[in-house]
């Protein structure tokens, strides 16, 4: 949902990745798996669920893998996220990847260049690549307030996630980030920097950042 990838062409044997972000399915969507043809019948599936075996209603007391890819199912998916991710794919779907990585790096880029824009007595720096190319559809920025500079702006509406030590990672999902977000945003990290608002959230984190 936010870099393209040619799983074929690069030859790639294995892969996984999440509908959570980018394919917009939200907390508790289902992860995906990609296995190459060739490996499908060789590969055993450690975590042995009824949905993975070849007959599925046939109650056996033994367990047999299901041909191809469906041995790597495990147990009954979770219907609501399920129907949240698949929306999101076929959004995705529609709009194309290429369109999609095109506003992606305008975003990113854009947010890189209010980044610069920031007084340095701040002191944030860049954690992201300085070029588009080499991102995906975040940038970070370093701080060594990160937490408490989080938790400022999550209590303005801005919601960015936090990475111990110091790293606040601010996601930009091209299906509906508008560019006047990212201003928005980033005119609200400089009310917290220039009013200190941020010094009045404690530093002991919680479970979610």
């Amino acid at each position: 949902g936010a870099v393209p990838i040619d799983l074929r062409s690069a030859r790639v044997d294995m892969a996984v990745g999440c509908t959570y972000k980018y394919l917009n399915g939200g907390p508790g969507a289902p992860s995906f798996l990609y296995v190459s043809r060739g490996l499908q019948q060789e590969l055993s599936q450690p975590i042995q669920g009824w949905w993975g075996h070849d007959d599925m209603f046939g109650f056996e007391l033994s367990y047999r893998p299901a041909a191809g890819i469906n041995r790597f199912a495990v147990g009954t998916v979770p219907i609501l996220s399920l129907v949240g991710a698949r929306i999101g794919v076929e959004i995705t779907a529609e709009a194309g990847m290429k369109a999609i990585r095109k506003k992606g790096m305008a975003l990113t880029s854009l947010m890189v260049d209010l980044f610069h824009e920031l007084p340095s007595e701040y002191g944030f720096e860049l954690g992201s690549p300085p070029t588009a190319a080499q991102r995906g559809s975040h940038v970070s920025l370093l701080h060594p307030d990160g937490y408490r500079i989080t938790q400022a702006l999550i209590d303005r509406k801005v919601v960015p996630d936090f990475r111990a030590p110091n790293v606040i990672r601010l996601g930009a999902s091209p299906l509906y980030t508008r560019f006047v977000d990212l201003w928005e945003g980033f005119a609200r990290l400089r009310e917290v920097m220039e009013g200190e608002t941020y010094l009045k959230f404690p530093t002991n984190r919680s479970g979610v950042t």
